[in-house]
């Protein structure tokens, strides 16, 4: 496929090494600097200029894209090189908007042919299922919102420390599908042994949580407080969730206007103007005390260490943004609890959009350390009929669940896929083509 990328940022960039391996890829920046980087580090062909020239978009080929991802960090440029696009017959156009008043543009809403992916919106789902699920360290909506995805850490006194995969029995409504120990990602055995500081990766039915609860003996306390770093849209906007909760809510913003409308907008949230990282602004918003703790601002280090702070300080529970890959690593080695990536989880939701080998829906793991990837069984299907068992699936890869109707279905040797299922499977990297080439089309 010939797919342009207008953008070369995190996201842009993330996705240009995702699908350059299979595709021809044409990436427009207007920065030289961030071109000349790119262009060191991938196989793409990089245009310098403007993603909204006519004569850019012509360079790079558009009329005959198959594909336009419109995902720079400024939203007319992607707004109107979509247009564009869209008058020149691209099939699949996918553009990101960042500014929600640009939502209400007629032709964005009412063009087939383009999908809008709002960041914020994904940001602010992340949160709110974090907040509602505070013992996963991360959680993923699959299959239409019928299938989580739980990433759990084994802590020093959880009962399952020491046993193997077989001693905890068949699962029934949920399955771990792979362990981390040290940042290396593994399909797990029945003889896969669990060590405190490994997290393991759950899909279940929502209601799975539950369950995992009592397996790690965890008994959460009702959450009461919390403090907000970050006045901006995404910070008033989680500050706004909790205290919809009746969670007592303060937030702590360093920019004097920012603070000020976040006062204004926020009626029952206690605003401090101050700098997080200060140990004297974060007592006097009462971390001590304070149940969770959630640092949104748009700077990794700010969020990274007044997360550290505020745990050390006595705050049971951290949450933070990050948007540069490598942080990953250091944020689990640092004890804070749980982390969000922008960039995943934009480029997660463009990636799902495009549909590409019959995956009905993609979501990249741990900066893609490893995939969820979904399939239809339809007639095209070559496993259909056919015993799991039978099936040969390749190494570093497992089917985890398959949904058949409202039926939830652990597949085990036995499974025969049937028309109508979906199958739901966590894979490594490396396993992925050969997965694609069992249930794609």
């Amino acid at each position: 496929m010939h797919i342009v990328i207008i953008g070369a940022g995190q996201v842009g960039s993330f996705i240009a090494r995702n699908l350059s391996i299979e595709h021809d890829i044409i990436v427009i920046e207007r920065d030289k600097e961030t071109a000349e980087k790119l262009r060191e580090s991938f196989d793409v062909i990089i245009l310098e200029g403007d993603g909204e020239d006519i004569s850019v978009l012509k360079e790079a080929q558009i009329e005959k894209a198959d594909v336009l991802l419109a995902v720079s960090g400024d939203d007319r440029t992607n707004i109107m090189a979509s247009f564009y696009a869209a008058s020149l017959g691209t099939q699949k156009i996918i553009v990101r908007i960042r500014n929600p008043n640009y939502l209400g543009y007629p032709k964005l809403l009412k063009d087939a042919d383009i999908s809008v992916v709002h960041p914020w919106a994904i940001i602010s789902e992340k949160i709110t299922s974090l907040i509602g699920s505070p013992f996963a360290w991360k959680t993923e909506t699959l299959a239409m919102g019928k299938i989580k995805m739980f990433k759990l850490k084994v802590e020093d006194n959880t009962p399952i420390v020491g046993k193997t995969l077989a001693n905890l029995g068949p699962p029934k409504s949920w399955i771990f599908v792979a362990v981390s120990k040290n940042g290396k990602i593994t399909i797990p055995k029945g003889e896969t042994k669990l060590e405190s500081g490994d997290y393991v990766f759950a899909l279940g039915v929502p209601d799975a949580l539950g369950k995992l609860k009592e397996l790690f003996d965890v008994h959460e306390k009702e959450i009461k407080s919390a403090v907000v770093v970050g006045g901006g849209r995404l910070g008033r906007g989680a500050a706004k969730i909790l205290s919809k909760n009746n969670i007592s809510t303060k937030l702590i913003e360093s920019n004097p206007e920012r603070a000020k409308k976040a006062a204004e907008d926020l009626d029952h949230v206690l605003v401090f103007k101050g700098d997080a990282t200060d140990a004297e602004t974060l007592r006097e918003a009462g971390i001590e005390a304070a149940d969770y703790f959630i640092a949104l601002t748009g700077d990794d280090e700010n969020n990274v260490l007044s997360a550290l702070l505020a745990r050390n300080l006595g705050a049971k529970r951290t949450t933070l943004l990050y948007t540069k890959p490598d942080y990953i690593d250091v944020i689990e080695a640092i004890g804070v609890d749980r982390a969000i990536s922008v960039r995943l989880s934009v480029a997660n939701e463009i990636l799902s959009l495009l549909h590409m080998h019959g995956v009905a829906h993609v979501a990249l793991v741990e900066e893609g350390k490893a995939e969820v990837l979904e399939f239809d069984i339809n007639s095209e299907t070559k496993i259909l009929g056919t015993p799991l068992k039978d099936i040969h699936f390749p190494s570093g890869s497992i089917m985890g669940i398959a949904l058949r109707g409202e039926e939830v279905i652990i597949p085990r040797g036995d499974y025969v896929a049937a028309l109508g299922d979906r199958v739901i499977i966590f894979t490594l990297p490396e396993a992925v083509k050969k997965v694609e080439k069992i249930l794609g089309q």
